[in-house]
Protein backbone atom coordinates (compact mmCIF):
# COMPACT_ATOMS: atom_id res chain seq x y z
CA UNK A 1 0.00 0.00 0.00
CA UNK A 2 1.49 3.16 -0.50
CA UNK A 3 -0.08 6.32 1.51
CA UNK A 4 -3.42 7.44 0.74
CA UNK A 5 -4.18 3.89 -0.10
CA UNK A 6 -7.54 2.13 1.88
CA UNK A 7 -9.09 -1.25 1.31
CA UNK A 8 -11.37 -3.15 3.01
CA UNK A 9 -11.79 -6.85 4.30
CA UNK A 10 -13.76 -9.02 1.97
CA UNK A 11 -14.54 -10.96 4.58
CA UNK A 12 -15.40 -8.82 7.26
CA UNK A 13 -17.37 -6.35 5.96
CA UNK A 14 -16.60 -2.14 7.80
CA UNK A 15 -13.63 -3.63 8.33
CA UNK A 16 -10.82 -1.39 6.53
CA UNK A 17 -7.23 -0.21 6.60
CA UNK A 18 -5.66 2.75 5.48
CA UNK A 19 -2.00 3.82 4.68
CA UNK A 20 -0.68 7.53 5.82
CA UNK A 21 2.78 8.43 5.74
CA UNK A 22 3.32 7.08 9.20
CA UNK A 23 1.69 3.88 9.88
CA UNK A 24 -0.98 2.03 8.77
CA UNK A 25 -4.25 1.73 11.01
CA UNK A 26 -7.36 -0.48 10.49
CA UNK A 27 -10.28 1.37 11.27
CA UNK A 28 -14.45 0.33 11.52
CA UNK A 29 -16.39 2.82 8.87
CA UNK A 30 -20.42 1.79 9.58
CA UNK A 31 -23.52 3.62 9.13
CA UNK A 32 -25.18 5.06 12.17
CA UNK A 33 -28.93 5.13 12.58
CA UNK A 34 -29.26 8.58 12.05
CA UNK A 35 -27.99 7.96 8.50
CA UNK A 36 -24.38 9.53 9.14
CA UNK A 37 -21.58 7.51 8.03
CA UNK A 38 -19.28 6.98 10.69
CA UNK A 39 -15.62 5.77 11.15
CA UNK A 40 -13.57 4.74 14.55
CA UNK A 41 -9.90 3.73 14.92
CA UNK A 42 -9.45 0.44 16.30
CA UNK A 43 -5.51 0.49 16.25
CA UNK A 44 -2.26 0.34 14.06
CA UNK A 45 -1.03 -2.16 12.09
CA UNK A 46 1.85 -4.30 13.71
CA UNK A 47 1.33 -3.55 17.32
CA UNK A 48 -2.37 -5.34 16.06
CA UNK A 49 -2.63 -8.04 13.80
CA UNK A 50 -5.77 -8.94 11.23
CA UNK A 51 -7.03 -11.33 13.58
CA UNK A 52 -7.22 -8.95 16.27
CA UNK A 53 -8.69 -5.90 14.28
CA UNK A 54 -11.20 -8.94 13.23
CA UNK A 55 -12.10 -9.71 16.70
CA UNK A 56 -12.27 -5.67 17.52
CA UNK A 57 -15.01 -5.55 14.89
CA UNK A 58 -17.02 -8.21 16.30
CA UNK A 59 -17.26 -6.31 19.71
CA UNK A 60 -18.06 -2.84 18.09
CA UNK A 61 -20.68 -4.89 15.75
CA UNK A 62 -21.91 -6.58 19.10
CA UNK A 63 -22.75 -2.77 21.12
CA UNK A 64 -24.10 -1.54 17.90
CA UNK A 65 -26.60 -4.50 18.01
CA UNK A 66 -27.04 -3.15 22.03
CA UNK A 67 -28.03 0.69 20.58
CA UNK A 68 -24.25 2.27 21.34
CA UNK A 69 -22.45 3.94 18.95
CA UNK A 70 -18.87 3.46 19.33
CA UNK A 71 -17.61 7.09 18.26
CA UNK A 72 -20.20 9.14 19.73
CA UNK A 73 -19.49 7.03 23.08
CA UNK A 74 -16.03 7.78 22.24
CA UNK A 75 -16.54 11.43 22.36
CA UNK A 76 -19.16 11.46 25.18
CA UNK A 77 -16.10 10.09 26.94
CA UNK A 78 -13.18 12.77 25.96
CA UNK A 79 -15.92 15.00 26.16
CA UNK A 80 -16.53 14.34 30.19
CA UNK A 81 -12.79 13.58 30.65
CA UNK A 82 -12.35 17.44 28.72
CA UNK A 83 -15.52 18.57 31.51
CA UNK A 84 -13.31 16.83 34.51
CA UNK A 85 -10.17 18.76 33.78
CA UNK A 86 -11.92 21.98 33.20
CA UNK A 87 -14.35 21.28 36.74
CA UNK A 88 -10.80 20.18 38.52
CA UNK A 89 -8.84 23.57 37.03
CA UNK A 90 -11.99 25.81 38.24
CA UNK A 91 -11.59 24.19 41.81
CA UNK A 92 -7.92 25.25 41.90
CA UNK A 93 -8.55 28.73 41.01
CA UNK A 94 -9.85 30.23 44.27
CA UNK A 95 -11.17 34.14 45.17
CA UNK A 96 -7.67 35.15 46.12
CA UNK A 97 -5.70 33.84 42.87
CA UNK A 98 -8.78 35.57 40.99
CA UNK A 99 -7.70 39.12 42.94
CA UNK A 100 -4.06 38.84 42.96
CA UNK A 101 -4.34 37.98 38.96
CA UNK A 102 -6.60 41.48 39.23
CA UNK A 103 -4.26 43.85 41.20
CA UNK A 104 -1.03 42.67 39.22
CA UNK A 105 -2.88 42.96 35.38
CA UNK A 106 -5.01 45.86 36.47
CA UNK A 107 -4.87 47.55 39.32
CA UNK A 108 -0.94 48.01 39.67
CA UNK A 109 -1.55 50.49 36.43
CA UNK A 110 -3.81 52.39 37.68
CA UNK A 111 -3.22 55.66 39.74
CA UNK A 112 -5.84 54.83 42.86
CA UNK A 113 -5.36 51.02 42.66
CA UNK A 114 -3.83 50.68 45.72
CA UNK A 115 -6.78 51.62 47.88
CA UNK A 116 -8.97 49.21 45.96
CA UNK A 117 -5.88 46.62 46.22
CA UNK A 118 -5.73 47.35 50.16
CA UNK A 119 -9.36 46.37 50.59
CA UNK A 120 -9.54 43.57 48.79
CA UNK A 121 -6.81 41.69 50.62
CA UNK A 122 -7.83 43.02 53.88
CA UNK A 123 -11.89 42.85 53.96
CA UNK A 124 -12.30 40.04 51.29
CA UNK A 125 -9.37 37.48 51.52
CA UNK A 126 -9.03 36.63 54.87
CA UNK A 127 -12.90 35.28 54.83
CA UNK A 128 -13.51 33.53 51.56
CA UNK A 129 -10.07 34.06 50.10
CA UNK A 130 -9.59 30.36 49.72
CA UNK A 131 -13.11 29.48 48.38
CA UNK A 132 -13.25 28.52 44.77
CA UNK A 133 -13.95 31.47 42.85
CA UNK A 134 -16.83 29.73 41.18
CA UNK A 135 -18.11 27.92 43.99
CA UNK A 136 -18.20 31.40 45.84
CA UNK A 137 -22.44 32.86 46.28
CA UNK A 138 -24.02 35.69 46.47
CA UNK A 139 -25.72 34.87 50.03
CA UNK A 140 -21.94 33.91 51.19
CA UNK A 141 -20.46 37.34 49.40
CA UNK A 142 -23.57 39.41 51.29
CA UNK A 143 -23.81 38.12 54.38
CA UNK A 144 -19.99 37.28 55.32
CA UNK A 145 -18.45 40.54 53.55
CA UNK A 146 -20.71 43.52 52.01
CA UNK A 147 -23.25 43.23 54.47
CA UNK A 148 -20.97 43.82 57.25
CA UNK A 149 -19.11 46.56 55.78
CA UNK A 150 -21.74 48.37 54.28
CA UNK A 151 -22.94 48.77 58.19
CA UNK A 152 -19.32 49.85 59.27
CA UNK A 153 -18.07 52.37 56.28
CA UNK A 154 -21.04 52.48 53.60
CA UNK A 155 -18.71 53.94 51.21
CA UNK A 156 -16.08 51.81 51.60
CA UNK A 157 -18.27 49.00 51.24
CA UNK A 158 -19.92 50.43 48.16
CA UNK A 159 -16.38 50.65 46.79
CA UNK A 160 -15.02 47.26 47.92
CA UNK A 161 -18.17 45.59 45.88
CA UNK A 162 -17.12 47.83 42.92
CA UNK A 163 -13.40 46.20 43.27
CA UNK A 164 -15.07 42.78 43.45
CA UNK A 165 -17.27 43.09 40.44
CA UNK A 166 -14.21 44.12 38.65
CA UNK A 167 -12.25 41.33 39.58
CA UNK A 168 -14.68 38.95 38.63
CA UNK A 169 -15.48 41.07 35.14
CA UNK A 170 -11.62 40.80 34.69
CA UNK A 171 -11.13 37.01 35.15
CA UNK A 172 -14.10 36.38 32.72
CA UNK A 173 -12.45 38.52 30.16
CA UNK A 174 -8.89 36.49 30.61
CA UNK A 175 -10.81 32.93 29.92
CA UNK A 176 -10.25 32.17 33.45
CA UNK A 177 -13.47 31.80 34.57
CA UNK A 178 -16.64 30.47 32.05
CA UNK A 179 -18.54 33.18 30.35
CA UNK A 180 -21.57 31.73 31.13
CA UNK A 181 -20.95 32.25 34.82
CA UNK A 182 -23.12 34.68 37.03
CA UNK A 183 -21.03 36.48 39.29
CA UNK A 184 -21.77 36.42 42.82
CA UNK A 185 -22.10 40.14 42.97
CA UNK A 186 -25.01 40.33 41.10
CA UNK A 187 -27.96 41.65 42.81
CA UNK A 188 -26.26 42.88 45.62
CA UNK A 189 -26.51 46.64 46.01
CA UNK A 190 -24.02 49.13 48.00
CA UNK A 191 -24.60 52.28 49.74
CA UNK A 192 -27.43 54.88 48.15
CA UNK A 193 -25.04 57.99 46.52
CA UNK A 194 -25.80 60.88 48.31
CA UNK A 195 -24.54 63.97 46.47
CA UNK A 196 -23.13 66.46 48.62
CA UNK A 197 -23.91 69.83 49.01
CA UNK A 198 -21.98 71.20 52.16
CA UNK A 199 -20.27 74.84 51.97
CA UNK A 200 -19.14 77.04 54.30
CA UNK A 201 -21.24 80.14 55.40
CA UNK A 202 -19.30 83.15 55.30
CA UNK A 203 -19.39 83.04 59.09
CA UNK A 204 -18.16 79.46 59.19
CA UNK A 205 -15.74 80.45 56.76
CA UNK A 206 -14.23 83.36 58.68
CA UNK A 207 -14.42 80.93 61.83
CA UNK A 208 -11.80 78.40 60.25
CA UNK A 209 -9.51 80.83 58.79
CA UNK A 210 -9.16 82.29 61.65
CA UNK A 211 -8.56 79.13 63.40
CA UNK A 212 -6.54 76.94 60.78
CA UNK A 213 -3.16 79.02 61.56
CA UNK A 214 -3.63 77.77 65.44
CA UNK A 215 -5.06 74.55 64.73
CA UNK A 216 -3.36 70.95 66.05
CA UNK A 217 -3.19 69.96 62.56
CA UNK A 218 0.79 69.59 61.33
CA UNK A 219 1.92 72.73 58.99
CA UNK A 220 1.85 70.30 56.15
CA UNK A 221 -2.17 69.57 56.76
CA UNK A 222 -2.31 73.53 57.25
CA UNK A 223 -1.02 74.06 54.31
CA UNK A 224 -2.43 71.63 51.88
CA UNK A 225 -5.85 72.94 53.64
CA UNK A 226 -5.43 75.92 52.38
CA UNK A 227 -3.84 75.50 49.04
CA UNK A 228 -6.76 73.67 48.34
CA UNK A 229 -9.33 76.93 49.79
CA UNK A 230 -6.99 79.25 47.80
CA UNK A 231 -7.02 77.42 44.11
CA UNK A 232 -10.63 75.58 44.67
CA UNK A 233 -7.92 72.62 43.76
CA UNK A 234 -8.56 68.93 44.95
CA UNK A 235 -6.81 68.00 47.69
CA UNK A 236 -5.55 64.78 45.98
CA UNK A 237 -3.86 67.23 43.21
CA UNK A 238 -2.64 69.63 45.79
CA UNK A 239 -0.83 66.42 47.98
CA UNK A 240 0.63 65.03 44.95
CA UNK A 241 2.12 68.66 43.64
CA UNK A 242 5.97 68.21 42.90
CA UNK A 243 8.16 71.39 42.71
CA UNK A 244 9.14 70.41 38.57
CA UNK A 245 5.54 71.73 38.09
CA UNK A 246 5.47 74.68 39.84
CA UNK A 247 7.01 78.63 38.25
CA UNK A 248 6.85 80.88 41.27
CA UNK A 249 8.25 83.60 39.09
CA UNK A 250 5.08 83.06 37.05
CA UNK A 251 2.67 82.06 39.54
CA UNK A 252 1.50 79.11 37.62
CA UNK A 253 1.38 75.34 38.60
CA UNK A 254 0.30 72.92 35.90
CA UNK A 255 -1.18 69.38 37.09
CA UNK A 256 -0.45 66.70 34.40
CA UNK A 257 -2.60 63.85 36.03
CA UNK A 258 -5.98 65.28 36.64
CA UNK A 259 -9.53 63.43 36.81
CA UNK A 260 -10.50 64.10 33.53
CA UNK A 261 -7.42 63.85 32.08
CA UNK A 262 -6.66 67.30 30.83
CA UNK A 263 -3.56 69.02 31.93
CA UNK A 264 -4.39 71.86 34.26
CA UNK A 265 -2.71 74.77 34.72
CA UNK A 266 -3.51 76.63 38.16
CA UNK A 267 -3.42 80.81 37.92
CA UNK A 268 -1.98 81.01 41.58
CA UNK A 269 -2.57 84.13 43.70
CA UNK A 270 -0.17 85.80 45.43
CA UNK A 271 -1.06 84.44 48.44
CA UNK A 272 -0.44 80.92 47.36
CA UNK A 273 2.61 81.87 45.87
CA UNK A 274 3.68 83.11 49.35
CA UNK A 275 2.90 79.49 50.74
CA UNK A 276 4.87 77.54 47.97
CA UNK A 277 7.83 79.56 48.78
CA UNK A 278 8.04 78.84 52.39
CA UNK A 279 8.09 75.62 51.56
CA UNK A 280 10.37 75.31 49.13
CA UNK A 281 13.20 74.62 51.06
CA UNK A 282 11.49 71.27 52.82
CA UNK A 283 12.30 69.06 50.02
CA UNK A 284 13.44 69.31 46.16
CA UNK A 285 10.93 66.88 44.87
CA UNK A 286 7.82 67.18 46.89
CA UNK A 287 5.75 70.14 47.94
CA UNK A 288 4.25 68.19 50.53
CA UNK A 289 6.61 65.61 51.88
CA UNK A 290 5.51 62.09 53.40
CA UNK A 291 6.93 61.42 57.02
CA UNK A 292 7.45 57.87 55.53
CA UNK A 293 9.92 58.72 53.53
CA UNK A 294 10.53 59.95 49.39
CA UNK A 295 6.95 60.42 48.45
CA UNK A 296 4.43 62.82 48.97
CA UNK A 297 1.71 63.08 51.62
CA UNK A 298 -1.15 60.54 51.50
CA UNK A 299 -4.50 62.33 50.63
CA UNK A 300 -6.25 60.23 53.75
CA UNK A 301 -3.74 62.09 56.07
CA UNK A 302 -5.80 65.21 55.73
CA UNK A 303 -8.98 63.28 56.17
CA UNK A 304 -7.28 61.90 59.44
CA UNK A 305 -5.94 64.84 60.67
CA UNK A 306 -9.78 66.03 60.07
CA UNK A 307 -11.36 63.52 61.46
CA UNK A 308 -9.25 63.77 64.87
CA UNK A 309 -9.60 67.31 65.15
CA UNK A 310 -13.44 67.06 65.02
CA UNK A 311 -13.63 63.70 67.61
CA UNK A 312 -14.68 64.69 70.92
CA UNK A 313 -12.48 63.16 73.70
CA UNK A 314 -13.84 62.20 77.45
CA UNK A 315 -14.11 65.77 79.38
CA UNK A 316 -12.77 68.02 76.55
CA UNK A 317 -14.68 70.01 73.59
CA UNK A 318 -12.97 68.92 70.03
CA UNK A 319 -10.50 71.09 68.61
CA UNK A 320 -12.66 72.45 65.64
CA UNK A 321 -15.00 75.38 65.76
CA UNK A 322 -17.38 73.93 63.22
CA UNK A 323 -20.33 73.05 64.35
CA UNK A 324 -21.75 71.26 61.29
CA UNK A 325 -19.73 68.39 60.31
CA UNK A 326 -17.27 68.92 57.41
CA UNK A 327 -14.96 67.31 54.48
CA UNK A 328 -11.95 67.95 52.92
CA UNK A 329 -13.51 67.80 49.70
CA UNK A 330 -16.49 70.08 51.47
CA UNK A 331 -13.57 73.07 51.31
CA UNK A 332 -13.10 72.62 47.33
CA UNK A 333 -16.91 73.28 47.11
CA UNK A 334 -16.87 76.49 49.40
CA UNK A 335 -14.14 77.71 47.12
CA UNK A 336 -16.41 77.15 44.25
CA UNK A 337 -19.41 78.64 45.83
CA UNK A 338 -17.51 81.75 47.21
CA UNK A 339 -16.24 82.81 43.72
CA UNK A 340 -19.99 82.29 42.56
CA UNK A 341 -20.59 84.83 45.68
CA UNK A 342 -18.00 87.24 44.32
CA UNK A 343 -19.47 87.64 40.69
CA UNK A 344 -17.13 84.72 39.04
CA UNK A 345 -19.28 83.92 35.84
CA UNK A 346 -19.62 79.88 35.21
CA UNK A 347 -17.06 79.65 32.59
CA UNK A 348 -14.66 81.15 34.97
CA UNK A 349 -15.04 78.75 37.48
CA UNK A 350 -15.42 76.12 35.23
CA UNK A 351 -11.35 76.74 33.72
CA UNK A 352 -10.75 77.20 37.78
CA UNK A 353 -12.51 73.94 38.79
CA UNK A 354 -10.68 72.47 36.03
CA UNK A 355 -14.49 71.03 34.35
CA UNK A 356 -14.87 69.58 30.97
CA UNK A 357 -18.02 71.80 29.47
CA UNK A 358 -19.21 69.66 26.46
CA UNK A 359 -21.73 72.67 25.55
CA UNK A 360 -22.08 73.64 21.84
CA UNK A 361 -20.20 76.92 23.05
CA UNK A 362 -17.62 75.18 24.91
CA UNK A 363 -16.72 73.51 21.09
CA UNK A 364 -16.40 77.08 19.32
CA UNK A 365 -15.15 79.28 22.17
CA UNK A 366 -11.31 77.68 22.41
CA UNK A 367 -10.46 81.02 24.74
CA UNK A 368 -8.43 79.69 27.42
CA UNK A 369 -9.26 82.21 30.25
CA UNK A 370 -6.17 82.35 32.19
CA UNK A 371 -6.26 86.00 32.64
CA UNK A 372 -10.23 85.72 33.87
CA UNK A 373 -9.22 82.56 36.26
CA UNK A 374 -5.87 84.82 37.44
CA UNK A 375 -8.28 87.64 38.61
CA UNK A 376 -11.33 85.56 40.18
CA UNK A 377 -8.68 83.86 42.05
CA UNK A 378 -7.09 86.52 43.37
CA UNK A 379 -10.07 88.53 44.22
CA UNK A 380 -10.69 85.25 46.51
CA UNK A 381 -7.68 84.80 48.11
CA UNK A 382 -8.25 88.41 49.06
CA UNK A 383 -11.35 87.64 50.43
CA UNK A 384 -10.25 84.68 52.38
CA UNK A 385 -7.43 86.88 53.92
CA UNK A 386 -9.68 89.39 54.72
CA UNK A 387 -11.92 86.75 57.00
CA UNK A 388 -9.03 85.78 58.77
CA UNK A 389 -8.66 89.14 60.41
CA UNK A 390 -12.48 90.46 60.74
CA UNK A 391 -15.11 89.27 62.42
CA UNK A 392 -17.76 89.78 59.47
CA UNK A 393 -16.11 90.52 55.93
CA UNK A 394 -19.66 90.82 53.20
CA UNK A 395 -19.35 89.58 50.33
CA UNK A 396 -20.26 92.94 48.94
CA UNK A 397 -17.67 94.93 50.42
CA UNK A 398 -15.35 92.05 49.11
Amino acid sequence: MRSGDECGDPDYPGLRIRRTNAARVFFHRYRARDGALREIKLGEFGPMTLAEARKALGRLKLERERGVDPQLQKQQVRTEARRQREAEKLASYTVEKLVEDFVTEKLDAQKRGAEGARLLRRDLLPKLGDRAATALTRRELQDEVIRPMLKRAPRGGTYLLSRIRCAYAHAAEQGRIPDDFVFPTLGIKGAPQVRRKRAFTDAELATFMRWLPHSPYSRTVRDALTLVLFTGCRSGEVVAALWRDIDLERAVWTIRETKNGEPHAVMLPSQAVELLKARSALHDIFVFLSPMGEQHVGQKALGLAQYVARKKTKGEQRADPIEVAWTVHDLRRTAATGLAKLGCPRVVQDRILNHVDSSVSAIYDRHRYDAEARVWLQKWSDFLGALAVTNVVPVRAA
